[in-house]
């Protein structure tokens, strides 16, 4: 997605999309055992930062 060489704005949404996605389910699964677990723990904080980065560049790309 750096290089946006033969990338549409479409396409690197879905792929966003796509990221958002699997970073919300495994952070819900990590969720599920960080009380008991230091790496479930980071696990899922590692998800949220991904989640939020793939959500902070999808508003840069959002027509003003």
């Amino acid at each position: 997605m750096m290089r946006m060489q033969g990338m549409t704005p479409a396409s690197m949404m879905a792929m966003l999309d796509a990221c958002i996605a699997m970073c919300q389910t495994c952070m819900d699964e990590c969720m599920e055992h960080a009380a008991h677990s230091e790496v479930c723990r980071m696990c899922a904080q590692a998800c949220q930062a991904c989640m939020d980065a793939c959500m902070a560049v999808k508003a840069m790309m959002m027509p003003a």
